[in-house]
């Protein structure tokens, strides 16, 4: 008996969901209502509130299940690697960009002004966090870089990378953007000269 009562969970609280992002990419966050969402997802109020607290309480968990999809896909060409050689590192086995191309619906939705949450930082931030967390960078003896500042550097270079590779409408392929995060992660510079205006 329990097991079916939380299959239906499961099924009544993806379909709200559902049909709470198929009303965002019609209208703003603000102008969608808790009766709309039920009466569109053939549900009543008392369902929604099994499953959420409050509409905002929804859209944290469509974003939270967005970033644990994406640092999944992050995590993939590393799934059974101990120690990570960037320049060894097979670009085909990067699925992230191929990820973002099949979703990028719910990509620039979520980019976009429809909802009132900064996405942009929260990506940043979940990839940081995943860094933090999970990574140790082997850093040459000797080096003055706090791994911290390292981390937050990086994560929020590559969320950049990708929010404006969605923004300019995945204007390269998936597979020369895995090159281009490769490289990036090897690239150091040591000189820049100030152009003249």
């Amino acid at each position: 008996m329990t097991e079916l009562f939380n299959k239906q969970i499961q099924r009544s609280k993806k379909a709200l969901k559902e049909t709470f992002l198929k009303l965002l990419y019609q209208k703003q966050f603000d102008q969608i209502t808790i009766s709309e969402i039920v009466r569109e997802a053939n549900y009543n109020r008392g369902t929604f509130y099994a499953n959420f607290e409050t509409k905002e309480h929804l859209l944290d968990e469509v974003i939270q299940d967005t970033l644990t999809e994406m640092i999944n896909q992050i995590r993939n060409p590393y799934k059974s690697i101990k120690k990570v050689n960037i320049k060894d590192l097979n670009t085909d086995n990067i699925t992230l960009f191929k990820y973002f191309q099949e979703n990028a619906k719910l990509y620039k939705l979520l980019l976009s002004k429809h909802i009132r949450v900064d996405f942009r930082y929260q990506m940043a931030k979940a990839i940081e966090q995943m860094f933090i967390e999970e990574y140790e960078y082997e850093l040459e003896e000797g080096t003055s870089i706090s791994t911290k500042w390292l981390y937050i550097y990086r994560s929020h270079g590559i969320a950049g990378l990708i929010i404006r590779w969605i923004e300019e409408d995945f204007s390269t392929s998936p597979e020369y953007m895995s090159k281009q995060i490769v490289e990036l992660m090897l690239t150091s510079t040591e000189v820049f000269y100030v152009k003249s205006c």
